[in-house]
């Protein structure tokens, strides 16, 4: 699974983004290779952008700094750092089954309640990563204990059956 340090941005913030850091290739790839896994109209506008900025730094062109176009709802308080995760933060964290005790990979997204259901068993779970701690609630599987109740009745019914059937020769 491939690196994606601004997943978690949003298109306004990857246009900031893009628009404070012209001169920087290693940033520029990083919002290159994101917007690629992105397909909306804004996205695929932006990378266009991306690319032919990219493209002429790598070529070596002298790029002269634009000023960058008014975007909606970016503000230059915001820097890039302030959306991040904690760096201690992994991407993804195993969970274990409760019932059946396989692990399964969870992603660590800040506060969403995510509904998943085991790999082996699929006995459905929650799992939600808050302040640093993940938490997941298993459904337990009613386990049906083998009951020699029906068939007790089924022997009953033959037994029943076949005495009727000797009786009324």
């Amino acid at each position: 699974m491939a690196y994606r340090p601004y997943f978690k941005f949003g298109i306004e913030q990857l246009q900031a983004l893009f628009a404070s850091s012209q001169g920087d290739l290693k940033t520029l790839k990083a919002i290159q290779h994101e917007l690629g896994f992105r397909d909306r109209p804004k996205s695929r506008a932006l990378k266009s952008e991306v690319d032919s900025l990219v493209r002429r730094l790598s070529a070596g062109e002298p790029v002269a700094p634009s000023s960058p176009k008014p975007r909606p709802q970016a503000t230059a308080k915001q820097s890039p750092d302030s959306f991040t995760e904690p760096q201690g933060t992994p991407a993804r964290v195993v969970v274990e089954c409760a019932n059946c005790k396989t692990p399964n990979f969870v992603s660590t997204l800040e506060g969403v309640v995510q509904h998943l259901s085991c790999s082996a068993c699929k006995s459905p779970y929650e799992a939600q990563f808050k302040y640093g701690v993940m938490r997941t609630t298993f459904q337990t599987i009613p386990v049906a204990e083998p009951s020699g109740f029906s068939m007790k009745w089924i022997v009953l019914g033959l037994a029943f059956v076949i005495i009727f059937a000797i009786l009324t020769k």
